[in-house]
């Protein structure tokens, strides 16, 4: 199952399928998470609600293999030149898509900024030193954390505090403003991402900040995608001839694809003079130096034409790949006969074939669908207002209305909870360490706990090690396990377990005991830890 999910979010990465895949990914996502319900964080959540938003919107209209088939399908060129004639090539449908779901998209980044800072009422986010406490959560911590967290002082926490206040606070105003939309989206655009980089470069959240920067490109407009092609689109210098055997469908197949791919018209499309019968199957020529190149050197010319394409020529030279790179192609050549028949490329340079208008009765579908759309958006946002309302602790009793049932159903199955209240009320004062201290048959003292989870596992442990360098499934386990002895079984069955991962039977585990150490983070102006406190949480004998 594990690699089926693995397959469909290929799928939807690419865009194949896209609406099919689309529903396929969520269905997984959510099923993969509710097996791992106890360890499920914000950046979970957040990568579900914007899963769900997009159902509803075109997500494979663009950029996609799904927009590259349609193209491909609704003409077929028959020679070099109408190649070249991109204004004659449908490439993706690049109209206005008009739905509910992007205001709804709109309206949970509003909500998620919003009630993370309206929950924010703590001393630590008022007296500015939030920043500072953070930066000594051993068990979420990055290096780069540890290495300015001495240099922050209590002038610096503050900016830094207010500054993220400040931002959450004005995120529903630039994202929701009608007047100057463009100009304060793209303020957001700049400014929301960049505080989520600034979150991961200190605190290890998992994929929190980057799911939430994902909802970001959604909000670029026509006018921004431009502006970004003109800046980062492929150089003119880039710019190549491609000499095409148009006798050969295999080639040809391959130009047709390039031709879809050239978005920014870098590659011109001219026939093969002379076509040799198992040649190359194309050949480009820098219309600059008149130099001709065919083989993965060719290959490496059209990808570097291509957007994103320069990684890839960059590999394609190197020498190992471009000797791989070489011998496919012969193999390719050799092969051309059987490959045509595989793909069904016989006749591919043959009759030309239009998009037809759609029937009536179709168009009628079409229009009942988006109503039925519409209204599965109008329903989720009802759910979604209901669960925001009743679970955010910053909304008043009275606003707190009774739940009906398929409103709970529909928000917690697929568990799009809207309780948006990281750090909230405080940024956390103190930290606590689980440890095992383990004796093996051989009378070693061990922790295996810690050796998978932490970067620190010696004993015996006075204090918390600093930077413990734990991903966010460990320190939300150990955080929520010492309140959950439903799960210590489980703990002490494992830890048993532990000859049987260093596969050495000295290493069995006789005794051990799981203690708790918690300690107060030193106030603004200090370094070490204060009030450090341990308590067995529980203990064992074989």
């Amino acid at each position: 199952m594990f690699a089926i999910c693995a397959v469909v979010f290929l799928a939807f990465t690419v865009g194949y399928r896209t609406r099919f895949s689309h529903v396929l990914s969520f269905m997984c996502m959510v099923s993969m998470q509710y097996r791992t319900a106890f360890l499920e964080n914000g950046g979970d959540i957040a990568l579900k609600v914007l899963c769900a938003w997009t159902l509803f919107l075109p997500m494979g209209a663009r950029f996609s293999v799904d927009a590259v088939r349609a193209s491909l399908a609704a003409k077929r060129e028959r020679t070099a030149t109408e190649l070249s004639d991109r204004p004659a090539i449908p490439i993706g449908e690049t109209h206005a898509a008009k739905s509910l779901a992007f205001f709804a998209i709109l309206l949970q980044l509003a909500t998620i900024y919003y009630f993370n800072a309206v929950n924010k009422r703590g001393w630590t986010w008022h007296r500015g030193s939030a920043v500072h406490y953070c930066l000594y959560q051993e068990r979420m911590v990055t290096w780069f954390a540890v290495l300015i967290r001495d240099h922050v002082g209590i002038r610096l926490s503050r900016i830094l505090t207010y500054a993220t206040l400040g931002m959450e606070y004005a995120a529903p105003v630039l994202l929701l403003n009608p007047y100057g939309w463009k100009s304060s989206r793209r303020l957001a655009v700049i400014l929301l991402p960049l505080m989520h980089l600034g979150f991961a470069a200190c605190l290890n959240l998992g994929q929190f900040s980057f799911n939430m920067i994902g909802f970001f490109p959604l909000l670029l407009s026509a006018e921004d995608w431009e502006e970004i092609g003109r800046r980062l689109g492929p150089h003119e210098k880039r710019a190549r001839t491609v000499h095409v055997r148009e006798r050969s469908p295999l080639a040809f197949a391959w130009a047709r694809l390039l031709s879809r791919l050239d978005t920014f018209e870098r590659l011109r499309f001219v026939s093969a003079r002379d076509e040799v019968p198992g040649g190359p199957l194309l050949e480009v020529e820098d219309p600059a130096t008149g130099r001709r190149t065919s083989g993965a050197l060719g290959f490496a010319q059209c990808m570097a034409a291509l957007p994103c394409g320069l990684v890839v020529a960059w590999l394609l030279r190197l020498p190992p790949l471009r000797a791989m790179g070489d011998g496919l192609g012969r193999i390719v050549a050799r092969q051309e006969s059987t490959l045509v028949r595989w793909f069904r490329l016989e006749g591919n340079a043959g009759s030309t074939r239009t998009v037809r208008d759609a029937s009536p009765a179709r168009r009628w579908l079409q229009r009942g669908l988006a109503v039925v759309r519409e209204a599965l958006v109008v329903v989720l946002i009802a759910a979604c207002t209901s669960q925001l309302l009743v679970e955010n602790n910053a909304v008043p009793q009275r606003l707190k209305f009774p739940q009906p049932k398929w409103m709970t159903q529909i928000v917690w199955y697929p568990r799009l909870t809207q309780g948006w209240q990281m750090f909230s009320p405080d940024a956390p004062t103190g930290e606590r360490h689980l440890y095992v201290d383990a004796v093996t048959f051989g009378g070693r003292h061990v922790d295996p706990l810690n050796e998978m989870a932490s970067r620190v596992s010696s004993l015996p442990v006075t204090e918390i090690p600093p930077h413990l360098e734990q991903d966010e499934f460990w320190h939300d386990y150990i955080r929520g396990i010492p309140e959950h002895e439903a799960y210590w079984r489980a703990l002490k069955e494992w830890i048993f377990n532990y000859h049987k991962r260093t596969g050495r039977t000295e290493d069995r585990v006789i005794s051990f005991e799981a203690r708790l150490i918690e300690t107060e983070s030193p106030p603004p102006g200090e370094r070490g830890q204060r009030n450090i406190r341990t308590k067995i949480m529980t203990s064992a004998r074989e």
